[in-house]
């Protein structure tokens, strides 16, 4: 059998003759220089291309394994055509100096084999370490868990829901968790938010954010929800790749967000709902009365409208503390706004106000918040909208033999906001009650002291008291 020396071509009837011996043997194709066959004691068969490099001497580079087929197929070529051979790849003899000649093509350009490929292994280690969609979205769970110097840390509710989207998105697409960050495109997202779209829960046909385009069922709202968590979290990936300040050494490499070019199909719409001074009359009177709604519940909604429409979720979650009846006023803490980032936001009291207070302090005063029916915390941040509803299906959600139109506590901040501009409260006075404060550079660092403004708040709350009193009495 002919050993390396013979400088014949090489035949398949050749190949398929090749016995393993007691020693390594390359037999040498005479057609491609520096081609031959390494056909190892254990029978290993491999295609190398035997070549001096410049500064590196004789070479022997690896271009793949030859594999007998019985069945004569041909082997699919998977060659890259843009890098040397990796050696793992199987070639057939007509394949094999295809190779070695692309490669030595290669190496006539000035490319050093050994170089590119030190280079092509770090660049494979390197993305081996490269996050997942699913470390993406841990990754970006915790950064919002802990905050940052710009943005306030996520809301136990919002950390919540981002855990159980990632774990219902593990259960139904665990391929696209799986893949690296980077690789993740629009049409991998979009196959994954068109059956929840199809087929999630309903969207509710009357009320706030209920317009917008609608899907066969009305289901945009969960795949909205989906989509702007992996919107937020692309972004992060992208952002924070070369922050210093980051706990995790993990990176994602990703070159776009792929969210970017996938519209919105729930648009959100701004409410408009306000009640006329006849409704908030009503409401006043009778939400004491509807059923499932108890006396904290419902003097809660009163001291929402009482505060000029103060938000309900904040009134709620502060403690027995914050409402300072001496001083006559309450400190709650604001997180609206871009970055989230907390605030005092001081709010005067009324005598209406205190009034309201004192009686729940009967009910409450033993607990450690006022608006709350255990001793384990205030009330869930959904029970107010659920008593305006309760109190809308009641009979008392009706007013001159008609039903009342749908509408939530948000609606009560929106009505509070109207009446002042009734009332003739300037626009800025009317902002500063609700806590439309001053945002960027100059609210945080130069008008950041809420004590200076107690006078006009005040100031506005008694005009909005007056108009309240005047609604209340029925002088509309």
């Amino acid at each position: 059998m002919p050993k390396s020396r013979d400088r014949s071509s090489l035949t398949q009837k050749f190949l398929d003759a090749i016995k393993p011996t007691d020693k390594q043997v390359d037999y040498a194709d005479g057609l491609v220089r520096g081609l031959a066959l390494r056909v190892s004691p254990g029978g290993a068969m491999t295609w190398v291309l035997i070549k001096r490099i410049p500064g590196e001497g004789v070479r022997r580079i690896r271009l793949g394994h030859y594999v007998r087929q019985s069945d004569g197929a041909p082997i699919p070529d998977t060659a890259p055509r843009d890098q040397f051979p990796s050696g793992l790849r199987a070639l057939s003899l007509k394949q094999a100096r295809e190779e070695a000649t692309r490669t030595l093509a290669l190496i006539n350009e000035g490319r050093n084999p050994v170089e590119e490929r030190e280079r092509a292994k770090h660049l494979r280690a390197v993305d081996s370490e490269r996050g997942t969609l699913k470390d993406l979205l841990q990754d970006y769970t915790t950064w919002r868990k802990e905050g940052s110097e710009k943005r306030a840390p996520a809301t136990k509710r919002q950390i919540k829901e981002w855990e159980r989207i990632a774990a219902k998105l593990e259960e139904q697409a665990p391929a696209l968790l799986s893949m690296k960050a980077r690789d993740v495109e629009p049409a991998h997202v979009v196959a994954l938010l068109r059956p929840i779209f199809h087929g999630s829960t309903a969207r509710p046909k009357t009320g706030r954010g209920s317009k917008g385009r609608q899907s066969e069922n009305g289901a945009q709202g969960s795949a909205d929800k989906v989509q702007s968590f992996l919107r937020a979290a692309f972004a992060y990936g992208m952002q924070s790749e070369n922050s210093v300040a980051r706990a995790t050494t993990r990176t994602y490499a990703i070159r776009s967000n792929p969210m970017a070019s996938i519209p919105r199909e729930a648009k959100s719409t701004p409410g408009t709902r306000a009640l006329s001074p006849t409704e908030l009359r009503h409401f006043w009177d009778t939400i004491d009365k509807a059923p499932r709604v108890g006396p904290v519940m419902a003097d809660l909604l009163r001291f929402t409208i009482a505060s000029g429409g103060q938000r309900t979720h904040q009134l709620a979650r502060e403690p027995w503390a914050s409402y300072d009846v001496d001083k006559r006023r309450v400190s709650l803490v604001d997180r609206k706004g871009r970055g989230g980032q907390p605030r005092v936001h001081l709010v005067p009291m009324s005598d209406r106000m205190v009034e309201i207070l004192e009686r729940v302090r009967r009910v409450s005063g033993s607990r450690a918040w006022p608006w709350s029916t255990t001793e384990q915390g205030p009330i869930d941040i959904a029970s107010p909208a659920s008593a305006v509803r309760n109190w809308l299906e009641s009979e008392h959600g009706t007013l001159d033999g008609k039903k009342i139109a749908p509408f939530t506590p948000r609606d009560l901040r929106r009505t509070c906001a109207q009446m002042m501009q009734a009332a003739g409260i300037p626009d800025e006075l009317a902002d500063r009650l609700q806590s439309h404060g001053v945002a960027g550079v100059t609210g945080t660092h130069y008008r950041n002291n809420p004590e200076l403004y107690l006078p006009e708040k005040r100031q506005a709350l008694d005009a909005f008291d007056a108009e309240l009193e005047r609604i209340l009495r029925g002088k509309n």
